[in-house]
């Protein structure tokens, strides 16, 4: 079932109670407890701007306080990449066509080789029909060492921004960053240039530590805030299909875009409310139309 985009509050679709219970929802937000391929399928066509996600890593922990199958524990990384695919299909379907999709993996070393997943994820979704709009390296200066004798630690993970068309929505002007030294015009009047635009080599601490009454890793909200500025317009819809700490909904209603967002933990879920309403600084109201659960 459908909704009009009449409707009050965020644009999506309702979900339906046997894939996905509505946790939370707000007329700027809302937060969907399931497994993101289900819960997507129940979203309207074009209907978000933006996605920006951390989905489980290969191997990776499961989330605290799970009882059902998470991606990131497939036996093989031919079944983790096709989980993600899975996922990427119905963001491609839910994506406006000036739509902007942004995804941060981390690769897996195993028997001494490092498995070159972020990429094998990319390529897969350039089969889907992502085009590669750019390849970010997040550097992290205060990684976790790693003592190793036959290779370097490693200090950085991937950012993949991909596309659904070349025309897509790109404001270049809110992440330039300032220019050094000012400008002095005439009649003294100091004239403040655009600024440089970004490189594709962002340097950013991980922030587990902000939050240490809680065992959740947390997405940096400097490395989340270029991407709402840039490809999701004010006012618009950004998705994250892993919420985890909810560090995308936060910044995405800080800067004045609705939110989504869906996790299979309800413990993370619970976490996430706590920091969206500190930002709305109002209590949980009854879901309008575009979010109730039938």
């Amino acid at each position: 079932m459908r909704v009009s985009r009449a409707a009050r509050g965020v644009d999506p679709t309702v979900v339906t109670s046997n894939v996905a219970s509505s946790f939370f929802a707000s007329r700027e937000c809302g937060l969907f407890l399931g497994d993101a391929r289900e819960v997507l399928r129940t979203l309207a066509a074009d209907s978000v701007d933006c996605t920006i996600t951390s989905p489980p890593y290969y191997s990776g922990r499961r989330h605290v306080g799970d009882a059902v199958h998470e991606i990131g524990g497939e036996k093989t990384v031919a079944e983790y990449v096709e989980a993600l695919a899975s996922v990427g299909r119905e963001l491609y379907r839910v994506t406006r066509p000036t739509g902007s999709y942004w995804l941060n993996l981390d690769d897996t070393y195993e028997r001494k080789e490092w498995l070159g997943i972020p990429w094998r994820v990319a390529f897969a979704m350039r089969e889907i029909g992502w085009k590669i709009r750019n390849e970010v390296i997040w550097h992290k200066p205060t990684h976790v060492p790693r003592a190793a004798k036959g290779r370097l630690t490693p200090a950085h993970e991937l950012l993949f921004h991909f596309v659904k068309s070349k025309d897509a929505y790109y404001d270049m002007d809110a992440i330039r960053q300032a220019s050094s030294p000012p400008i002095l015009g005439k009649r003294g009047v100091v004239k403040t240039p655009k600024g440089n635009v970004r490189t594709d080599v962002w340097t950013l601490p991980i922030e587990d530590s902000v939050f240490p009454q809680n065992d959740y890793a947390v997405f940096p909200e400097a490395l989340v805030e270029p991407p709402i500025r840039a490809t999701c317009p004010r006012g618009g819809t950004v998705l994250d299909p892993f919420v985890g700490s909810g560090t995308t909904a936060v910044v995405a209603l800080r800067l004045r875009r609705k939110a989504i967002g869906i996790d299979a933990s309800a413990d993370c879920l619970e976490f996430t409310k706590k920091r969206i309403l500190e930002v709305i600084g109002q209590p949980t109201i009854r879901p309008p139309d575009a979010l109730r659960t039938r």
